[in-house]
């Protein structure tokens, strides 16, 4: 067996071991108190009453007994691609909406299997949804490095190879750590090079804690780059799903329909969501509010003493770190060995929206 083969059945089987911690999560451990335990995924936000309000209204204007398609809506399409012009290095090529990330991930691994994309290389972590999806559909993935992108000594092996796939994940979610900007040079240079196509997970992208909103991966070829953007988590309002690719034009078509394939039409108040959320995003007040929100509670829990970061986040809403205050016996947290990362054991995904943040401090109310 070479090196190479010896690399995939090593990380399929770790891709089976995380996968089955999380769902254990799910059925043994209640959804982690349904999602509301310190590594969770509900978030309180102050700040969206008003905004809910208004989508709840805008969705009153659509007829609720047709079906409907979000690229049927030109107006949600060309505020995306208006809003991304006017951020981003290089403007996309096309637009692909979908219901929330777990949608898009999955119709972007069902379009590598149509296609007949059997290999894919990756820099690690990816999500975990995605990461299952690829192997379902009976895609081998390759890591490009032993370490992620914030540890020390971290270094890239770009395959030597035209014409391949490379997935990366940008922010690191759970840390709040964004790819570093000499990663994304070194990629560019290397897709450039030899061709590739670059798969970016972004969900938890645009959302700094500087306010500074260009991300560097949108340096990468729009030919051959798909970035996935969540405005849902930019609002913190998961109730309502949308997310978006920005996509080759070459390729949207496709896209779209492996899409419509394997998720049917869109509900109307998805699509409201959608409309308002770009609207809110591009006049940055909430996001801005959000984001200085969640950095003034990071920055509460770091003079407590209450955590202590394996590294300083930058963006979203997620952190890595040492819990240093007593939690209740056998509490649970998403800790290191949850993104295949077992001598970081110590140290645990924190949502800094967490309704059980009050765990932490009791400067919370």
């Amino acid at each position: 067996m070479n090196i190479e083969s010896e690399k995939i059945k090593e990380d399929f089987n770790l891709v089976k071991l995380v996968n089955s911690k999380f769902e254990s999560i799910a059925f043994d451990f209640d959804d982690g108190d349904d999602g509301n335990f310190l590594s969770g995924w509900q978030c309180e936000n102050p700040f969206v009453k008003e905004f809910i309000s208004s989508v709840q209204q805008n969705s009153q204007k659509f007829d609720p007994t047709k079906y409907s398609y979000y690229d049927a809506h030109d107006d949600l399409l060309t505020s995306i691609q208006s809003h991304h012009k006017d951020l981003d290095s290089n403007p996309p090529e096309s637009i692909v909406c979908g219901c929330g990330s777990t949608s898009l991930l999955s119709t972007f691994a069902a379009y590598l299997a149509s296609a007949g994309i059997t290999r894919v290389y990756y820099i690690a972590p990816l999500y975990i949804t995605l990461h299952t999806a690829l192997h379902r559909f009976k895609i081998e993935t390759i890591p490009v490095s032993d370490k992620h992108p914030y540890e020390k000594d971290f270094t890239l092996n770009l395959p030597k190879i035209k014409n391949s796939f490379l997935l990366l994940t940008d922010p690191i979610w759970f840390a709040g750590i964004p790819l570093h900007k000499k990663y994304v040079e070194e990629i560019s240079k290397w897709q450039n090079e030899f061709g590739a196509t670059i798969f970016v997970d972004g969900s938890l992208q645009y959302m700094p804690w500087d306010n500074n909103r260009y991300e560097s991966t949108s340096i990468l070829n729009p030919a051959q780059t798909i970035r996935l953007i969540c405005p849902s988590k930019q609002m913190c309002i998961h109730g309502y799903r949308f997310s978006y690719l920005l996509a080759p034009s070459s390729i949207s078509r496709k896209l779209n329909w492996t899409y419509t394939s394997l998720f049917g039409p869109a509900p109307v108040d998805s699509i409201s969501f959608g409309q308002k959320a770009i609207q809110a995003i591009i006049e940055a007040h909430i996001p801005k509010q959000l984001s200085h929100f969640i950095r003034s509670r990071y920055e509460l829990l770091i003079s407590e003493h209450a955590i202590e970061p394996f590294v300083t986040p930058e963006c979203g809403y997620f952190i890595f770190a040492k819990v240093l205050k007593s939690l209740p016996d056998n509490y649970l947290l998403i800790d290191g060995s949850f993104f295949s990362k077992q001598n970081l054991s110590q140290y645990s995904k924190l949502n800094l929206l967490s309704p059980s943040i009050k765990l932490l401090t009791s400067k919370i109310n």
